[in-house]
């Protein structure tokens, strides 16, 4: 008999005054099974049988992703669909798939883990919340955030007072109605910035706004949940509450006044430019722990202490982001499927349909809350000047829900504030609410619509004799000297000024909100192993060009996805005509030997997008060689002599780079090529673009006929490949400095025929291509020019999202 029951796992369900009144043995057999072989099913072991529910809960939520993805839904909804499937709402209700496939008391172990998702969540979101974003907030901000707490809470309360007779007496309490409205009504940053980052929205105008004004409310939020936990705590005592407060006090005293020295210590051991050491990494994952078995120990949300944790880590490099490098990856695509699986175990629709009227006045409740949450956003972001179309989207943005609400319903039903069909609602009506605000909000706001204007912002159409404005983008160091020599031999003058805005990219790690630093308005208060160098180079060269030159320099730290945005955005607003961008590869050879290019990572995609959706003309600059064509010119001493060479195959491009080409034979330094390929008797050409391309080269040649450093050349091919052989002859009769061709393939496809479609960098076109290939033998660099595309003309088709 002992033995017997020693093979017997025994769970007891207990009711809410503490009596057993089921109990349920089930005979466990082992950790695994040996072999099917030997006649034993693999769902009779525990750990067998864990390893197939691992492997349905991540390929689910895979596979919604993917289903999903057209809808434009977020991750978050994805994998809480997938968890819902495999619950009692779909798979689950099935009695045979239920008993097999997730029996009771297995259950305990996804829920387990997925409450490590959310814990891990919370702490790795709050990692990279930088606090100090609220001091800078506006009064937009502010005024939005308030509006849409104080209005939804009275009307909440209106209702609340119509149908508090009719609401079950859990819900009916003081403590409960007010975790529920609270719940409804406030923001969560996290949830925001998750959302956000799937849509590529971080960087954007209402964006900004968003994450700022949601971190207002997620802060009044994490006060009022304080007090919601010490009144929940205190309903038995009261003087439960008193000390509830004063743990909490305490607790958020140690987090908040030891944490942070202990992260300045870390990053003073850390030797600039190297990671953080492995155990101090290891150590702080280990903390999370900690802090959350003491949040349930005192008797708050589980997610607190992470949260508390992370808020008082420094975001950003190197201690905040290298935590986000090592965890984030594993807690989003392991850790969180099992979070939400935790949660579509608990919900049952069919739970739902027997107690409609017991539900009815918390859907009342929840629905008005997000109702009047949705309208007093949008109203008070008109008053503050927003356009319509962006109120509404802003409205939409902060009436997104997800993972904090889904942790907080876990909490009730723990606190007993809610029973399964309350669960299951709320947790159907948040999806809902999701679901439709995304699509909706992709729709509303396209944060690349004011870009693409029909006024002309190239070289070609700036008068002459007056101020030029040009955007110079910065990936990294190497990137400066080939950018700054580009901007000396384009012959700036004192009566030809150039109005230079640098732009410092940086990839947002290790923190939520991006960055945005104007070097002219305010103090550099972002640390990066580049900046001071990079920023140093650019107060050196303007100091020396102080006489034709403007420079102004900002900062920005933004995911590499939405790079692009920060771009055209400083372009629009700044008029630039012209924006020159560094080649995704740093270097295509090395002196003599032909070696791999080292890649800047995430560049290639920014490029491409730039090209898609710039307000202006825009160039990028690739170098062939490791050693900068060009390092700043000696205005007065040592000068050396460059020989560039620009290709003319016609159309708005080859104009545009004819323009600027016109502009740099100016240069003392400089003598140029032009190479204009015609194709034989101008069978298919574009008449049209032929004569605009007739004007602009009889201007170019009017201007430089006396000009002995110009040479200019027609040259009559019949397809692609006697181009490509002009261009090589011409490489092998002279040296060439810099290649400057226009990027679209002209006006005529036979100038191109025969040439493949394909190539590696589709963002400098055909000619481009070869120009910086390996095959092509120069160490000459290239500058691929596109004029502006106005907002009536057709996008290019291959911008890479």
């Amino acid at each position: 008999m002992d033995q017997a029951l020693s093979e017997l796992n025994g769970s007891a369900v207990i009711d809410y005054h503490g009596r057993v009144v089921e109990i349920i043995c089930r005979r466990n057999r082992g950790t695994h099974a040996f072999s099917i072989f030997q006649g034993t099913s693999p769902l009779d072991f525990s750990f067998t049988t864990l390893l197939l529910e691992m492997s349905i809960v991540l390929i689910f939520s895979q596979i919604m992703r993917f289903a999903l993805k057209p809808l434009k839904q977020p991750k978050v909804i994805c994998d809480i669909i997938a968890g819902i499937i495999l619950g009692p709402s779909v798979l689950g209700h099935n009695e045979n798939f239920a008993k097999n496939v997730i029996p009771d008391n297995s259950r305990f172990v996804i829920q387990n883990i997925g409450i490590m998702g959310f814990m891990f969540f919370m702490f790795v979101t709050a990692v990279k919340t930088d606090l100090g974003v609220i001091t800078k907030a506006g009064k937009k901000h502010w005024v939005i955030a308030i509006s849409g707490l104080i209005v939804p809470l009275i009307c909440i309360g209106v209702v609340i007072a119509c149908i508090r007779g009719y609401m079950d007496p859990q819900l009916r309490r003081d403590v409960s109605i007010g975790g529920i409205v609270s719940a409804v009504i406030i923001t969560s940053f996290p949830v925001i910035y998750s959302i956000l980052r799937d849509m590529q929205l971080l960087s954007s105008d209402i964006g900004r706004i968003a994450l700022t004004t949601a971190l207002i409310s997620d802060l009044i939020g994490i006060v009022v949940i304080i007090i919601f936990e010490a009144l929940k705590v205190g309903e038995g005592k009261k003087v439960n509450t008193i000390y509830y407060m004063l743990t909490v006090a305490g607790v958020g005293t140690l987090i908040f006044g030891g944490v942070p020295l202990v992260m300045e210590w870390i990053n003073r051991q850390t030797p600039e430019g190297k990671p953080v050491d492995q155990k101090y990494i290891t150590t702080t994952l280990l903390a999370v722990f900690v802090v959350a078995f003491f949040s349930d120990f005192i008797g708050a949300a589980i997610g607190n202490g992470p949260l508390w944790l992370g808020l008082a880590i420094p975001n950003g490099p190197p201690i905040g982001a290298t935590i986000v490098n090592k965890s984030e990856v594993f807690m989003n695509d392991i850790l969180m499927p099992f979070a939400y699986a935790t949660i579509g175990l608990k919900t049952n629709v069919f739970a739902m349909t027997g107690c409609w009227s017991c539900l009815t006045p918390l859907f009342a409740m929840a629905v008005m809350g997000y109702v009047s949450k949705l309208i007093s956003v949008s109203m008070s972001a008109r008053w503050m000047d927003m356009s319509y179309r962006d109120s509404l989207a802003m409205g939409f943005m902060l009436s997104l829900r997800g993972q904090t609400e889904f942790l907080l319903y876990l909490h009730w039903i723990d606190l007993k504030i809610v029973n399964t069909p309350s669960f299951s609602l709320m947790v159907i009506l948040t999806i809902i609410m999701t679901s439709i605000s995304t699509p909706i909000l992709d729709y509303l706001y396209d944060p690349t619509r004011p870009y693409m204007i029909n006024k002309k912002r190239t070289i070609q159409h700036t008068v002459q004799d007056s101020e030029l404005r040009i955007l110079a983008c910065i990936y990294d160091q190497e990137s400066v000297a080939s950018l700054f020599s580009l901007l000396e031999f384009a012959n700036p003058t004192c009566k030809d000024r150039f109005i230079v805005f640098a732009l410092y990219l940086i990839e947002l790690v290790g923190r939520a909100a991006p960055v945005f630093i104007d070097h002219t308005k305010q103090s550099d208060d972002y640390y990066d192993n580049n900046n001071e160098a990079v920023h140093n180079a650019i107060k050196l060269y303007e100091e020396v060009r102080t006489d034709s030159i403007t420079m102004n320099f900002f900062t920005s730290v933004t995911p590499q996805r939405t790079m692009y945005q920060d771009i055209c955005e400083i372009a629009l607003l700044n008029k630039v005509g012209f924006i020159i961008l560094p080649f995704h590869k740093k270097c295509i050879e090395d002196g003599n030997d032909f070696s791999t290019a080292i890649l800047r990572q995430g560049v290639q995609s920014a490029n491409a997008n730039t090209l898609s959706h710039a307000p202006c003309s825009v160039g990028i600059l690739a170098c062939k060689n490791a050693a900068a064509w060009g390092t700043l010119p000696a205005r007065t001493s040592h000068r050396v002599h460059r020989q560039f060479a620009m290709l003319f195959l016609g159309g708005p491009d080859a104009r545009e780079a004819l323009s600027l080409a016109a502009r740099m034979v100016e240069h003392p330094d400089v003598s140029l090529i032009v190479v204009r390929f015609l194709a034989s008797e101008y069978k298919g050409d574009n008449e049209s673009e032929r004569k605009l391309d007739d004007g602009v080269v009889t201007w170019f040649w009017v201007k430089n006929e006396m000009n002995d450093k110009v040479v200019y050349k027609e040259v009559v091919v019949s397809n692609g490949f006697e181009t490509v052989s002009a261009v090589q002859s011409l490489n092998d009769s002279v040296p060439i400095d810099l290649w400057v061709v226009g990027r679209k393939s002209g006006i005529n496809p036979t100038l191109l025929e025969g040439l493949s479609d394909w190539s590696d960098n589709p963002e400098l076109g055909l000619i481009g291509d070869f120009l910086v290939s390996l095959d092509f033998n120069t160490s000459g660099s290239v500058l691929v020019v596109q004029q502006q595309v106005l907002r009536d003309q057709r996008a290019s088709p291959w911008a890479c999202y």
